[in-house]
């Protein structure tokens, strides 16, 4: 339970963010992906198998992606692998068991070490954020000493590096005097100030519930700066020893640093909560603290984000032995009296088979670029324009490219079928071809095959020539 903890319908005072629209980035079915956040135009960034990771990842799996909130376009995740592992010491997976990874513009770079075989060692990153100047924060964990099966206690830290490969890494305030919990640091950097950060320290399990009597296990959400010799205590959280070390899951900065939205998914007070980060936690009267949205029986909460006028966040139950989870959004403004779920959310993933986790969100509007062969290009998005086409006119697609390349655009017109139940038939009409350069490409076509489009319905497909990529068809009108 929360240390002072009170019910609020709202924090007093606190601005309420305005209508916004961005991207959410999210790891499923060992891959991260991308999608408007009204879940529209979902597409694959880098899967866990890209021939590209093979040296550095050989059977291993993404997860974990990042982004910056206030516009940000690179996009960090974690690799693992435990292929460097002996069979006699399964647990030494070497120099790089999970290391971060950074994706801009469909170049990819190993921000780790390389990963290779280090006898009786382990190196662990996990929970990469990116920060307002471009660096990363993420926690580390190095084991030494492993032999058989065993392990030892590992050296952690909360440390930050530049997002370049082979950088130096620098401990964040005093964290690797402080103990981890079993959730992670989750180090969550203010995007409104890149000196400052916040993240979870477990203080031990010595401590009761003041209103059961039953034992708990103690954590501080700290807030604080690189060098910062002791930093601030902002909220205690306490959960049941059941949770076997596991504290808050998901700490998220507001966009002006004003508030932090946190993850509980442990009892006795299960769900995703949101306080100011200035005010003393043990003050009176206490300081407030709103529950944004109670965890329901059988479900578990992992990450939550602020997401312009929404947050983000994911789900996971058990279905039929297996957990599975979706990405859902909520409007911020939300309370626990006002808003329940999975009823006030709306689901963007709705995939049951899959396991959807690790939303985080960008302001950014134009797609998120997936990765890339050196030298390749692929179609992301293409778009109508938005009035009507008329016969005989000039008319503008919108294509979206990873890198340069030239765009094929064909048009196929789209004749009715003679039967309710079979498939249009189709005609070739032509084909028209464009140099494209790297993101948004207005088109303007005229002649097709020597001729403007007569009234009908049609389809345009792109794609880049020589390019091995998916195309990308819309179907529109032409009316007289």
């Amino acid at each position: 339970m929360f240390f002072a903890f009170v019910s609020v319908a709202s924090l007093g005072g606190l601005a309420v963010a305005p209508a916004s629209a961005g991207q959410i980035v999210w790891s499923v079915n060992n891959g991260i992906w991308a999608m408007n956040d009204d879940g529209s135009q979902p597409h694959e960034l880098i899967s866990g198998v890209a021939p590209r990771l093979a040296a550095s990842l050989p059977s291993g799996t993404v997860s974990s992606p990042d982004v910056f909130q206030n516009g940000g376009r690179t996009v960090v995740f974690l690799g693992q692998t435990n292929a460097f592992a002996p069979s006699s010491e399964p647990t030494a997976c070497g120099a790089d068991c999970s290391g971060s990874y950074a994706l801009s513009n469909g170049t990819l770079n190993e921000l780790g070490p390389v990963a290779a075989a280090s006898p009786g060692a382990a190196y662990y990153e996990t929970q990469p954020r990116l920060t307002a100047n471009g660096q990363e924060l993420f926690g580390s964990a190095l084991y030494t000493g492993i032999a058989g099966s065993s392990t030892s206690v590992p050296l952690t830290a909360l440390v930050e590096r530049a997002i370049t490969a082979g950088s130096a890494v620098t401990p964040w305030s005093d964290t690797s005097t402080e103990t981890v919990p079993g959730s992670g640091f989750d180090g969550a950097p203010d995007p409104a100030d890149a000196t400052q950060a916040a993240w979870v320290e477990a203080q031990g399990c010595h401590f009761t519930l003041p209103a059961t009597g039953l034992p708990t296990c103690q954590y501080a959400v700290r807030v604080g700066s690189l060098s910062a010799a002791n930093a601030t205590v902002t909220i205690y959280d306490n959960e049941y020893v059941s949770a076997n070390g596991r504290g808050p899951t998901s700490l998220s900065w507001s966009s002006d640093g004003r508030n932090l939205l946190m993850v509980d998914p442990y009892a006795p007070n299960t769900g995703i909560y949101e306080f100011a980060v200035a005010g003393d936690p043990n003050g009176t009267p206490p300081k407030p603290v709103t529950e944004v949205v109670a965890q329901p029986a059988g479900w578990t909460f992992g990450q939550a984000r602020f997401a312009g006028s929404k947050i983000v966040f994911d789900a996971h139950q058990q279905v039929a032995g297996k957990t599975t989870g979706d990405i859902y959004t909520m409007s911020a403004n939300c309370t626990a009296t006002t808003c329940a779920f999975p009823a006030s959310a709306l689901n963007l993933t709705n995939d049951a088979p899959a396991d959807s986790a690790d939303p985080a969100w960008t302001s950014a509007t134009e797609p998120l670029v997936p990765f890339r062969a050196v030298g390749g290009a692929s179609v992301i998005k293409v778009t109508l324009p938005s009035g009507p086409i008329r016969a005989g006119r000039r008319f503008t697609l919108g294509v979206t490219l990873s890198a340069p390349g030239t765009i094929v655009i064909k048009i196929v017109l789209r004749r009715p079928s003679n039967t309710a139940k079979s498939t249009p038939k189709a005609k070739t009409i032509g084909s028209v071809t464009f140099a494209g350069k790297a993101g948004f490409n207005r088109l303007s076509i005229g002649l097709v095959a020597g001729r403007r489009l007569a009234p009908g319905r049609y389809s345009a497909t792109a794609s880049v020539h020589r390019s091995h990529a998916a195309a990308k068809t819309v179907h529109f009108t032409v009316a007289r």
